[in-house]
């Protein structure tokens, strides 16, 4: 017999991960605008930190028109951002790797850190499951 997952279950798990991680990343909380596009252009390192495999060094660039590429080991991810009730939302257009299958979103909360940046959040993957991220660049 399948099992059905329980979605907001998992909602709840992949809020209060990403709520961890946040605290544990320092600086003050940032409530976007679509206005603050602008901030999430460039290059951003850190980590992707997933129990379907170790934690892995990322790069997440973000152009000028909100197109995203991620590159994690020998995993990549290409998506689009949205900003949306002050956070910054990606969803996955594409990818490969064994954590790119299937689909994936995610949602992140931009803090200053002084003279950085950081992103802290995380999402969803409908085969790898959840998964969460800390990303920094400087201002």
């Amino acid at each position: 017999m399948a099992k059905k997952t329980n979605s907001r279950g998992i909602a709840v798990v992949v809020l209060v991960a990403g709520l961890v991680a946040g605290c544990a990343a320092g600086g003050t909380v940032k409530k976007l605008t679509p206005a603050d596009a602008s901030l999430l252009s460039g290059t951003w390192g850190g980590r992707i930190f997933s129990g379907q495999a170790p934690d892995t060094t990322a790069t997440l660039i973000v152009r000028p028109d909100g197109t995203y590429s991620t590159e994690a080991g020998a995993f990549s991810s290409t998506g689009k951002t949205d900003i949306k009730d002050g956070y910054v939302h990606f969803m996955s257009t594409g990818g490969t790797g064994g954590l790119a299958a299937g689909d994936r979103s995610g949602s992140a909360t931009l803090m200053d850190q002084g003279n950085n940046w950081g992103l802290v959040g995380s999402g969803y993957g409908s085969i790898s499951g959840p998964y969460n991220f800390n990303f920094t660049k400087a201002k």
